[in-house]
């Protein structure tokens, strides 16, 4: 479940065949894999696990960093992290299963299920629960309920009696709002259509029957080998608000290892759980109202990292980070799982991915440049979209800025390429007869978004 964050897509690249792909796999150093890790985590401080797999053969899996501060436990590729959000693609997978058997179909109103639910005289599809289209409010952006209710237990048909205290967003299907409150209603629905609780249901049909030994509806159990999770204050790490998990339920209550999540995917993908069809259902586009089309589809987002399809979801719940991305034309998957919001695990999973294919990409290391070779690059920049973006030079520091947004600093990494502390867009300055142009590349994309310096 995401408490803070907005799903994120990601961005894909190549031209190798699947032979080659395979190959530069088997021959990636594992050496060039702990330098992307290494770049970004410490191991005296909470930290993450990856996993590299092709086709399911892990080539890669690796933790650092402490499972435990207070009793200096390292983490270890074995450990067990909350998932957040990734628990959407169990509970998606879970209403394909029930569609499967005849139990419910996802074309049905919610109202069949749950009778009482407001909706404001509108017609809400479970498929619309799963597309974020529904229109139903996130109750994650209740901050008041966040801090003073989720930290209790409660009943799930008390939860819900207090998600319907808030109202409609928009009409079903006009938009696409990330709506954690539509996966709770979800998991609601799992429950009256199979006749087992949610908790039941994903354990005996989806943990049990992969072998997913270390994954769990994550309660006031003792859990093997789970990591304590932790925040960042002006003071240091602390140890992470409670969230009792009767609050994120279905839409982000599970916790899991990276050797499960491998399992998962590649039995997910490989019509081991549900069918093609199902599968392929998952991943369909969605057509709004007015035409406009969103790539999030049942508890799973489809992008482009460099020049490759990418199927991905995050998480984030509170002391724990995760994502995880699938690249179905190389069968290549690849999981972070991190116990400290101050970690950005999709920055570590893109540049693994990018590893594992041998997709070309830059340093991401600071260097120093002079004043004047930072305020050669200041303008407005008139981009090919429409769009204006900004450079500004303050103090020593160059600053970046996409129309509206907040300036970002430009960390540079050569004489005329920056990039971004925390993520994997970098820009690109060169010359064209005289004019500057500004090349932005979004997650190795192999084609910039460009701009003619005004």
């Amino acid at each position: 479940m995401k408490l803070s964050m907005i799903v994120t897509v990601l961005a894909a690249t190549f031209s190798l065949t699947a032979a080659d792909v395979i190959a530069s796999d088997v021959d990636t150093p594992k050496k060039e894999y702990l330098k992307v890790m290494r770049s970004e985590l410490s191991k005296n401080e909470p930290g993450a696990a990856a996993l590299v797999s092709q086709d399911g053969e892990v080539l890669f899996k690796k933790a650092i960093g402490r499972a435990n501060l207070e009793l200096n436990v390292p983490l270890k590729a074995k450990s067990v992290f909350k998932i957040g959000s990734i628990t959407k693609q169990f509970t998606a997978a879970a209403i394909m299963i029930l569609h499967e058997r005849g139990k419910l179909s996802v074309y049905d109103d919610i109202h069949k299920y749950i009778p009482d639910f407001p909706t404001e005289g509108h017609v809400v599809t479970i498929e619309q629960l799963l597309t974020h289209t529904s229109g139903i409010a996130n109750y994650t952006e209740d901050h008041d309920l966040m801090l003073k209710e989720a930290t209790a237990p409660a009943t799930l048909d008390e939860i819900i009696t207090r998600f319907a205290q808030h109202p409609m967003k928009f009409q079903p299907g006009d938009e696409m709002a990330y709506s954690n409150t539509g996966y709770v209603l979800l998991g609601k629905i799992i429950e009256v259509a199979s006749g087992q609780s949610y908790a039941e249901f994903i354990n005996e049909h989806i943990f049990q029957k992969l072998g997913m030994k270390n994954s769990h509806y994550a309660g006031r159990q003792i859990i093997k080998n789970h990591a304590s999770g932790y925040d960042m204050s002006a003071d240091g790490y602390v140890n992470t608000i409670h969230i009792d998990t009767s609050w994120p339920h279905a839409a982000g209550a599970l916790s899991s290892n990276v050797f499960d999540l491998n399992a998962w995917y590649h039995a997910l993908a490989n019509e081991k759980l549900i069918s093609k069809e199902s599968y392929q259902q998952m991943l369909a586009p969605v057509t709004l109202n007015d035409g406009r089309v969103s790539t999030y589809g049942y508890g799973i987002a489809v992008s482009t990292l460099g020049d490759y399809q990418v199927i991905t979801h995050n998480g984030g719940i509170n002391g724990f980070l995760s994502d995880a991305l699938y690249v179905p034309e190389e069968g290549l998957y690849v999981a972070v799982l991190a116990n400290n919001t101050d970690i950005n695990p999709q920055l570590l999973s893109q540049r693994l991915t990018a590893r594992a294919l041998d997709i070309d990409m830059p340093s991401f290391k600071e260097v120093t440049l002079d004043d004047a070779q930072l305020k050669a690059f200041e303008g407005q920049y008139s981009m090919q979209s429409g769009a204006t973006y900004g450079v500004m030079y303050s103090q020593g520091e160059l600053y970046f800025h996409r129309g509206n947004e907040n300036y970002q600093e430009l960390v540079a990494m050569s004489s005329d390429s920056f990039f971004f502390e925390g993520n994997n867009v970098y820009i690109k300055f060169t010359d064209n007869e005289g004019q500057l142009i500004l090349n932005e590349y979004i997650n190795f994309s192999s084609t910039p978004h460009t701009g003619v310096k005004h």
